[in-house]
């Protein structure tokens, strides 16, 4: 009898030690399909609040890392359906066929126009900070004139520095870095209505964070392309930024639209590479499934369903021409809880792209290549130059 109790004894404390180390081990499955995608981000069966958790826990570095609440990190259904209204609101007053859009316009070539360089400045660091400024003035409408280099850079660098230091396990650097504070501190001087936004980095960080990249990448490829056609549908696109002109293509000719530049963008360099799920499976069938899922948009986006040689940059796989249409995307996510600027974020983009370009490949300003395109990271050696002070480098 002794011997037995002490069989399950020891079976029951191999279960205990068994289970404790089952449950804090991360088990990740990844999906590289299209297929895959959709039935992760878009489940049959899944609640809103399901959907909400299964996003939020994931996220929570960014929590430690810039004090957010939004919906992206939060499962409370309020939260999500404000977000949304405010989302829509914005979004509703930037349409392409309003005042806003035209506005916008004004806000794009302002900013430009204050963050040109009087000599040099590195690239990413000028898109960075010209986003930066757009979201301020046209989102939050902040005064321009308080918008000074210097303190759009503090909040970039912190942006960068605290999303690089969220993914460390090790939490010193973020615990030691006080970069936050000094940005907020910027951020209570501009942005008056808190209202409407008690904590901006909430709108800042999602907005931010995809549009920077988006039109970093965009330009350095259409200014890097070899030949002239993608900066004529650009300075086009520049001269008369409407949602026709951002679609219009012949059928007939060997040139993509603005709209076949900026998909190609948003295939080859997705804003967002993979989604994170947490697994939602409960009861006991949870300790043989992943806590983890993932969505790798990158993989799917550089799969061959996207045509010939799908690792090259190549707006012309879009044009109908080739036969491919418009293959379903997912730089925005899918389902219910894909981005709600998803329809106007590559018109946006567009804008910014164009008005950039055309000041930095038709004036006195110029682009200095560097060894590779970059993403988060990686632009070493890209810089914007004045070519009136910098006359013995040679601009792309």
């Amino acid at each position: 009898m002794n011997l037995l109790t002490s069989f399950f004894a020891v079976s029951f404390v191999s279960f205990l030690v068994a289970y404790a180390v089952h449950s804090t081990v991360r088990r990740k499955r990844v999906y590289r399909s299209s297929s895959g995608i959709k039935r992760l981000l878009k489940p049959a069966d899944a609640s809103l609040v399901d959907l909400l958790h299964q996003r939020a826990i994931p996220n929570q570095r960014l929590v430690r890392a810039f004090g957010i609440t939004n919906t992206f990190v939060s499962g409370d259904a309020k939260v999500h359906r404000d977000f949304l209204n405010k989302a829509k609101v914005i979004i509703s007053e930037l349409s392409t066929k309003g005042e806003g859009w035209r506005m916008l316009g004004q806000t794009v070539d302002g900013a430009i126009a204050r963050l040109l360089p009087v000599d040099k400045v590195h690239y990413a660091t000028f898109i960075q900070c010209l986003t930066l400024r757009i979201i301020l003035v046209a989102l939050f409408k902040a005064d321009p004139e308080s918008l000074h280099a210097k303190d759009l850079y503090l909040v970039t660098d912190m942006i960068n520095r605290r999303w690089a230091y969220s993914k460390d396990a090790d939490r010193t650097a973020l615990d030691r870095d006080n970069s936050l504070s000094e940005a907020n501190a910027c951020l209570d001087r501009w942005v008056r209505d808190r209202d409407g936004y008690p904590n901006p980095l909430d709108l800042i960080i999602p907005t931010y964070e995809t549009m920077w990249r988006v039109v970093a990448v965009t330009v350095a490829h259409v200014c890097c392309h070899d030949g002239d056609n993608l900066l004529d549908i650009v300075f086009r696109f520049a001269d008369h930024p409407t949602e026709e002109q951002f679609q219009f293509f012949r059928e007939e000719s060997m040139e993509p639209s603005m709209k076949m530049i900026i998909m190609e963008t948003l295939r080859l360099h997705p804003p967002t590479k993979r989604i994170s799920r947490a697994g939602a499976t409960l009861g006991w069938k949870r300790f043989f499934r992943p806590t983890l899922e993932v969505a790798d948009i990158q993989a799917v986006h550089q799969s061959p369903q996207y045509g010939h040689n799908p690792a090259k940059f190549d707006p012309m796989r879009f044009h109908p021409s080739r036969g491919l249409g418009e293959p379903e995307l997912f730089p925005f996510g899918y389902g219910r809880l894909s981005c709600p600027a998803a329809l106007w974020a590559p018109v946006g983009a567009a804008l910014i792209v164009a008005k950039v370009a055309q000041q930095l490949k038709g004036g006195k300003y110029g682009l200095i290549a560097g060894p590779r395109i970059g993403d988060r990271e990686g632009w070493e050696r890209w810089e914007v130059i004045n070519g009136s002070y910098c006359e013995s480098v040679a601009p792309i």
